[in-house]
C-alpha cells in the first residue's frame, strides 16, 4: 500500500487532511429538484445543505436542502442583485419626443 502525501491548502499552504463526505443522490427527472441522502428517511433529508440552481429565464433560485424552492433567500438575493419587478411599470408607453422651439 503506498501512501499518500496531502496536498497543502491552496489558500494558506497549511497541511490538509483527508475527510469523508456524505453521498447526495438528485433527482434526473428534468422537472424534479429533489436531493436525498438514500435513506428513505425524508426527516434525514431536511438536513442537506441548501444549493442554487437557474430556471428557463437564467434567474438564480435558491433551494432547501431536500429540494423545494427557498422562496425567501431567492427574493433577498434577487432584492440584492436590485431586481424589482415591483418598480416595473407595464403600463407606460415609450416617453414623448424633446421638441425645440
Amino acid at each position: 500500500m503506498t501512501s499518500v502525501t496531502p496536498p497543502p491548502c491552496p489558500d494558506c499552504s497549511t497541511v490538509t487532511q483527508r475527510i469523508e463526505v456524505e453521498e447526495v443522490w438528485h433527482c434526473t427527472a428534468p422537472d424534479c429538484t429533489r436531493r436525498t441522502y438514500g435513506t428513505g428517511d425524508e426527516n434525514d433529508d431536511q438536513d442537506l445543505p441548501s444549493y442554487s440552481g437557474t430556471d428557463e429565464h437564467g434567474a438564480l433560485i435558491i433551494y432547501h436542502g431536500a429540494g423545494d424552492i427557498d422562496f425567501e433567500a431567492t427574493a433577498e438575493l434577487a432584492s440584492q442583485d436590485g431586481v424589482d419587478d415591483q418598480d416595473q411599470d407595464d403600463d407606460a408607453g415609450p416617453a414623448a419626443p424633446l421638441t425645440g422651439a
